[in-house]
């Protein structure tokens, strides 16, 4: 059984700096890019991409990695993995729930639900990552919000999905 290759990335955070590193990264490597998460650290944004799938053998992530790095001169590859496809995310629930349309979005969860994608940022001011999750319930959209103390512990594509679990009815 194999996994799916994962890279994460980081880039300057601009109007659509997401679509275009995974341009980029899926011209560099040659095969399918999906970003599964984002994080905004300062000026800087960083991305946790899956390269390919199961179903497409791919080289191994470090050369994949190595190729990014030698490719793109706006695109630094943080790190670069296989993560198992038996990884089953633990269940997560998250007890602050936004209702888009409804409740005033924070900048990370307005960022979230416009990119439709999982978003975290750093806040120097409490030393607290916040994460956003957008996720439809009962065909509303809402936005899940959780917090994390502590800057070396980072939130994870993983993370996201024990949290995406717990929010689906």
């Amino acid at each position: 059984m194999t996994g799916t290759n994962k890279l994460r990335v980081a880039t300057i955070d601009t109007a659509h700096a997401v679509d275009q590193a995974c341009m980029e990264v899926e011209a560099a490597v040659g095969l399918p890019v999906h970003a599964e998460f984002q994080e905004i650290d300062c000026r800087d944004l960083i991305i946790e991409l899956q390269l390919g799938n199961q179903a497409i053998q791919s080289p191994h992530p470090s050369r994949l990695a190595f190729a990014v790095d030698h490719a793109l001169a706006n695109v630094e590859v943080l790190s670069s993995w296989t993560e198992p496809a038996s990884h089953k995310p633990t269940l997560r629930y998250c007890s602050d729930v936004i209702g888009v349309g409804y409740n005033r979005l924070s900048r990370v969860a307005q960022r979230a639900f416009d990119d439709d994608l999982p978003t975290a940022e750093w806040d120097r001011a409490d030393s607290t990552w916040h994460r956003a999750l957008p996720s439809v319930c009962r065909g509303n959209v809402i936005v899940g919000m959780s917090h994390r103390s502590g800057y070396s512990h980072r939130f994870t594509a993983h993370d996201v999905a024990g949290l995406r679990s717990g929010l689906a009815p």
